[in-house]
């Protein structure tokens, strides 16, 4: 069954709101508006609800996640994994970390974590050894590729990591960030910072993904996270 992904009222080109039982339905006009007051990652031609099949194709975090059905698609796109509709029916809410897969709750653990994470939290991670960490990775990846086409083994958590790690920073100061010459913006430059992302990277591939590696190699590669924060308590783990 496939999936729509709310991510706040001002992005949303539809009516009524997502709930259970609700038959949303675009409306153009929202959309219209919203080219007209910024820029919509929505390009032109790609009109309507966007739908996608698969919960990992998701491309930002959403703030929630529902499965839908009785589709009114308007035309079938990338391979019918991503379709925009005109409405559609929807059943029920599910957790939004489904879309890291099925270990998603843990990748949410770590980008919560990341979220808020402070000065003193960055430099004890960034002073611990990541030895053992980029071999692993690569493996990781080499192995994930071998047959899959989804955006990454946690799907775009990855990106929202990166995110996050900015916005943690942009409150701690400005003096965390340096221009990027190349894109003519500021970006997180401070080099515990950095390692503090490497850490909370190699955590949500180690517990997002555990199949790939051992679970020797997976306590490496989440080493320097769960020595700072722990290991997730989760239901069912």
């Amino acid at each position: 069954m496939p999936f729509f992904a709310f991510h706040d009222a001002e992005h949303f080109y539809g009516e009524p709101e997502p709930v259970p039982g609700a038959r949303v339905s675009f409306v153009p006009d929202k959309l219209f508006a919203a080219r007209e007051r910024r820029p919509v990652r929505q390009p032109l031609g790609d009109e309507g609800l966007m739908v996608n099949e698969i919960a990992a194709d998701v491309r930002q975090w959403p703030s929630s996640l529902w499965r839908v059905a009785d589709l009114e698609p308007m035309r079938p796109l990338y391979g019918h994994r991503w379709v925009p509709c005109r409405a559609f029916t929807v059943m029920e809410q599910v957790p939004a970390w489904l879309i890291a897969g099925p270990h998603g709750d843990a990748v949410e653990w770590v980008i919560a974590r990341t979220r808020t994470l402070t000065g003193a939290q960055a430099d004890a991670l960034a002073a611990l050894s990541d030895e053992g960490e980029e071999p692993l990775i690569r493996t990781l990846w080499s192995r994930w590729s071998r047959g899959h086409h989804t955006l990454s083994p946690v799907g775009c958590a990855l990106t929202t990591l990166h995110e996050v790690v900015a916005e943690a920073a942009r409150r701690v100061g400005p003096h965390l960030f340096g221009p990027d010459e190349e894109v003519d913006v500021e970006v997180l430059s401070d080099p515990a910072w950095l390692r503090a992302f490497g850490a909370a990277y190699a955590a949500a591939l180690a517990l997002g993904a555990p199949e790939l590696l051992s679970p020797t190699e997976n306590a490496v590669l989440a080493r320097r996270w769960t020595t700072v924060f722990g290991s997730p308590d989760l239901p069912g783990r």
